[in-house]
């Protein structure tokens, strides 16, 4: 089940080079098919650096020779039978699985090809615009980018500039030069009289209108190039636009070698088959775009989440790029990551942050966050082994680990929460338990961190993490496994998909418990009319339904790839290779009616290509040996 991005509305592609971002979109609201900038982003990504008015930035064109104009929403009404067909997405993608996106779409016999792509260390986004026939017939079009501003505070020439907030700016203009109507579109494309709306603070649609093209035959007409350009100040933007302009010629091929160059620092795994090569690279060049110019790691995937720092989600996408052999990108985001860090109450972490006023943004209760810290620190300094990664973190370590091993009840577990999952909890008419998760995961923190004491010399404390770590476990065995089964929590015998993490990333758990959790699971976790793999027993998603999540689905096959059961890994693999979108990218879940929410979700679904691919070469050679 492949779909195009935007079949769910808080879906989107997105692209980025850590100092803007952009939102592109296939489907509009009411799912109309319309290749689309749906929103810009400046600094922080956060919805209040949002660029552009709704709908966005879109295409319209009219093949000369035509009645039909392409034409996404029906804006115009020139003549009787102009407005024929909707628009058909052809195809989308990252050009070789890199930081350009291309849509080749169609209306009659009018096919649009856009790229678009950030160029490196600019404030800018530029799109090209090129048209050709069906039919690949000789002809003449024209092509009218339009762009839906916030407001028109200034025009210099051919340059129209809007003004967000006192260090939000956004300068824009095409290539080659053209002027910009602002107003009604259907009369700015049709030579009507418009009012014009500049200078003002209001909501405005911008035209820009481009002379005819000649179309030669099969060929694409030379491209037109849309620019965007953001800056702290006036002067910043257009002189960001005037850079960008300068390299206009230039700047596609720059990007993709900048792309290309920062893939050979990749690790290079066994000869992949084709599609699988593609997802390799998409993956990796999610992770690189949900970086910020300042390396923190942040979801880009869909709404409301955007623009969140969760300390999971970083953390995993930190050590993801690790383990992908992108080093210097790692460091830079675990050091972000816990740049965010502020103690509860209690002594643990928040675990949520928005990006913009890097305050606590949590809805749940967890009690994951010590240990995911430790393992995020520990799996970076792993691989780089750098002393002082051990040595400036220390202060986080040992608070971590204090925590920890002060925070456990009774029953040797620590104290009940919401597990991994924050949709859980009285908020939801649950009561916290007892949950083996965030149990196993501290007690993986606590021998990680004795490594790192032991790397510093620190042997006492050493000792005492690993022993915190095996009374952890005992307490698991005790309360939380059932003939072999390790299930959610002590207060519950239902399951929870996260414990496979601890036979394959976090590998912790005794071998003997991997037959009996996984049987349980394929039987009570996998969706019987779908595949795919639930996040655990009771929980719904915010549409009131169970449906399989990409992360947990991944997290199984890589458990069976642990048991040597490399059929039945690829089987779940697979599931989630054949419902990505068109362009690569995996969502987070399913809804009802297949619709898919989260795409491009660097964490749980991207980060899953890559280490399941990781982790697959790994088991290979050590058979091999």
């Amino acid at each position: 089940m492949n779909y195009f991005i935007g079949k769910n509305q808080d879906n989107h592609a997105p692209l980025s080079n850590g100092n803007v971002l952009a939102w592109l979109q296939q489907y509009d609201a009411g799912c109309h098919p319309v290749d689309k900038i749906s929103q810009l982003f400046f600094r922080y990504f956060d919805m209040s650096s949002s660029l552009l008015e709704h709908p966005g930035s879109y295409v319209l064109a009219k093949d000369l020779h035509e009645k039909v104009w392409y034409d996404p929403y029906g804006i115009v009404q020139e003549e009787l039978g102009q407005i024929g067909e909707i628009i058909s997405i052809n195809s989308t993608r990252y050009i070789q699985g890199y930081g350009i996106y291309e849509v080749v779409s169609h209306k009659g016999n009018t096919v649009v090809r856009t790229k678009t792509w950030a160029p490196p260390h600019r404030n800018s986004i530029i799109r090209s615009i090129e048209v050709k026939t069906l039919r690949g017939n000789p002809s003449a079009a024209r092509i009218y980018p339009v762009v839906h501003m916030k407001n028109i505070v200034q025009r210099i020439e051919n340059i129209f500039i809007s003004r967000l907030a006192v260090n939000q700016w956004l300068a824009t203009m095409v290539s080659p030069s053209a002027p910009g109507v602002a107003g009604n579109i259907s009369k700015a494309v049709t030579g009507g009289l418009v009012t014009i709306f500049e200078h003002s603070l209001l909501p405005t649609p911008l035209v820009f209108s481009i002379p005819a093209q000649e179309i030669p035959g099969l060929e694409y007409s030379q491209p037109v190039f849309q620019v965007f350009a953001a800056g702290s100040s006036k002067e910043e933007a257009l002189y960001e636009l005037k850079s960008s302009l300068a390299q206009i010629n230039q700047s596609e091929q720059e990007t993709y070698q900048f792309w290309q160059g920062w893939h050979k620092k990749s690790i290079t795994l066994d000869l992949l088959p084709p599609h699988l090569d593609y997802f390799w690279k998409v993956s990796n060049t999610l992770l690189k775009m949900s970086l910020q110019q300042d390396g923190t790691p942040i979801i880009i995937g869909f709404r409301p989440y955007q623009g969140n720092v969760w300390i999971r989600d970083s953390l995993w996408i930190a050590s993801t790029l690790a383990l992908a052999g992108h080093r210097e990108e790692a460091v830079q985001a675990l050091y972000a990551t816990l740049g965010y860090l502020l103690e509860r109450p209690d002594g643990n972490y928040y675990f949520a942050y928005n990006v913009v006023t890097r305050l606590p943004n949590e809805h749940a209760f967890e009690n994951d966050t010590t240990g995911l810290i430790l393992y995020g620190i520990w799996q970076v300094w792993s691989i780089i082994r750098d002393r002082t990664i051990i040595d400036q973190t220390w202060p986080i370590i040992r608070q971590s680990t204090e925590w920890i091993l002060k925070n456990r009840d009774a029953s040797g577990l620590i104290f009940a929460d919401a597990g991994i999952w924050e949709t859980f909890g009285p908020h939801l008419g649950e009561e916290f338990e007892h949950m083996t998760w965030t149990s196993a995961i501290s007690a993986f923190g606590l021998l990680r961190a004795a490594e790192m004491a032991e790397a510093i010399s620190k042997q006492e404390e050493a000792n005492q993490y690993r022993q915190g770590a095996t009374e952890l476990i005992r307490a698991i065995h005790k309360h939380n496994v059932h003939k072999g089964v390790v299930v959610r929590s002590m207060e519950s015998k239902l399951l929870d998909a996260s414990v496979t993490l601890f036979f394959s990333e976090f590998p912790i758990f005794p071998k003997e418990w991997l037959a009996p959790t996984l049987k349980a699971i394929q039987q009570r976790l996998e969706d019987p009319f779908i595949g795919g793999i639930w996040r655990h027993e009771s929980l719904t998603t915010e549409e009131g339904d169970l449906k399989p999540w990409t992360g947990p689905t991944f997290w199984l096959g890589e458990a069976f790839l642990v048991n040597n059961e490399l059929n039945e890994a690829w089987k779940y693999f697979h599931h989630n290779y054949r419902n990505s979108s068109f362009c690569g990218l995996l969502p987070e879940l399913l809804y009802s009616r297949g619709r898919p929410r989260g795409i491009g979700m660097p964490s749980y679904s991207q980060s899953g290509v890559i280490r399941s691919l990781l982790l697959y070469q790994n088991l290979k050679k050590r058979v091999k040996l």
